[in-house]
């Protein structure tokens, strides 16, 4: 099963749009997808925040911040802080990558 990412428009924060990775299962996993994004897109990762149910690591370049987090009822998902529809493009545009590099990945 590939992994692939789904738009999911969350009615309890005020509509945000998110990207659910689906068949991508993995504690740990949020900490390379940012990795990824660090070297490919020379974002920051914060410290990762670790709760009882959760985890957060924030990215963020420029303007740029996106909140990427392991919730264990949902799973791997991320959002842009910024909702406007150029941020959500650039988002999609660079998720496309990502998943391609997870795919490769678990396919070797």
């Amino acid at each position: 099963m590939s992994i692939q990412v789904v738009k999911h428009i969350n009615k309890e924060e005020s509509n945000r749009i998110e990207y659910l990775f689906v068949n991508f299962d993995f504690f740990d996993g949020n900490n390379l997808v940012a990795k990824i994004f660090c070297e490919e897109y020379q974002m920051l990762s914060d410290e990762k925040i670790d709760g009882m149910y959760y985890s957060i690591i924030k990215l963020h370049k420029d303007s740029t911040e996106y909140d990427l987090i392991w919730h264990e009822d949902v799973g791997n998902y991320i959002f842009s802080l910024k909702q406007d529809e150029a941020s959500i493009a650039e988002l999609e545009n660079r998720l496309e990558l990502i998943v391609s590099k997870l795919n490769e990945m678990i396919r070797t």
